[in-house]
């Protein structure tokens, strides 16, 4: 019997996706989980952190916590709804995906803030309190983050 070895795949590029995807544009921005989806089936090299607040498929506002690797999901978490404006959340995001990166080996690490109900104001909006995190809080999260990453224990 020939038996064939699969080594895993060293994965190079860690991409979080911090979705806020709770308006009338929720399905049709649902492209960028396909997207990558797709992406990490193409090149298992890539490994998605997601966090999608979102009313998709169910009608009713949720978050939908997982990553992405070579095509499937895993660590699927439905919880209720995070509010996307939160410099804790947004931070707590930014040191799991780091944490994400750190236990896949991954070389870099990239965030995608994505916030289509806040148009042009500038950062992130909560929908239901409609309170917008600007860019200097934004940046703050995300250095808190990585504080926080830096904190924790891998394991």
């Amino acid at each position: 019997m020939l038996q064939t070895a699969r080594a895993q795949t060293q994965t190079t590029l860690e991409f979080g996706i911090y979705r806020d995807g709770d308006n009338n544009l929720d399905t049709s921005q649902a492209v960028t989980l396909r997207q990558a989806l797709e992406s990490s089936r193409r090149d298992p090299r890539i490994e998605f952190s997601v966090q999608d607040t979102t009313s998709a498929g169910t009608g009713e506002l949720r978050t939908d916590e997982f990553t992405i690797r070579s095509g499937g999901v895993g660590r699927a978490n439905i919880e209720a709804p995070h509010d996307m404006a939160s410099g804790q959340n947004l931070a707590r995001f930014v040191a799991d995906t780091l944490d994400n990166a750190e236990r896949s080996g991954a070389k870099q690490t990239w965030i995608e803030l994505t916030d289509h109900g806040a148009g042009d104001g500038g950062g992130l909006e909560a929908d239901s309190t409609k309170h917008i995190m600007p860019m200097p809080q934004i940046a703050q999260a995300i250095a808190d983050g990585v504080k926080l990453h830096a904190g924790r224990p891998l394991y």
